[in-house]
């Protein structure tokens, strides 16, 4: 009896999060589409006076149109190459920049959170992930503060309270089960 032969495992393809491509692409997609419409007119223009002048002159020794353009097109299509590719640098350093700074600001958060500041916004910038990121982080520091605010306020109320030791004592050990779970 023949055994199939084993095939080894597919390795997963692991994708970036559509939300955080799609700006992105969006940018280098209409780099490449103004590149495209200012290359075509630009050799549209050329190529028009250049074939009026050599049909104007009659010169026609040449085997086809394109041996009329060859020079015109290669320094066209050098230039579409240096200017798309310049341009594309350019936005790839800038959406690098970006990152940096939503995640520098997302660390600056956190930081600020493990050393008690609750209150201050995150603030991380135009990148949408980056954004979402820190809204989160926002959201959870602002119930954080408010059960913090509701415990401060709970054991000032039992500290001015007069109840006898005991019902004192069981407070107590409920408020100190609510800080630990804020703080464990």
């Amino acid at each position: 009896m023949k055994h199939p032969p084993l095939h080894p495992p597919r390795s997963r393809i692991r994708y970036v999060s559509p939300r955080f491509q799609g700006p992105a692409v969006l940018a280098f997609a209409v780099l490449v589409a103004t590149g495209g419409a200012i290359f075509w007119k630009l050799v549209d223009n050329e190529f028009q006076r250049v074939f009026l002048h050599a049909a104007i002159q009659g010169h026609y020794a040449f085997d086809s149109a394109y041996d009329i353009v060859r020079d015109l097109l290669a320094w066209h299509l050098a230039s579409l190459f240096a200017g798309v590719f310049l341009t594309g640098s350019v936005l790839i350093l800038l959406l690098v920049a970006a990152t940096r700074h939503g995640i520098g600001k997302t660390v600056d958060s956190l930081r600020r959170s493990a050393d008690g500041d609750l209150s201050t916004p995150t603030g991380t910038g135009p990148i949408g992930e980056f954004d979402r990121f820190g809204k989160k982080i926002d959201a959870a520091r602002s119930d954080t503060l408010a059960s913090v605010l509701k415990i401060r306020g709970d054991a000032a109320a039992l500290a001015a309270s007069r109840i006898s030791p005991e019902e004192f004592r069981l407070r107590w050990d409920e408020l100190k089960q609510r800080i630990r779970r804020i703080a464990p």
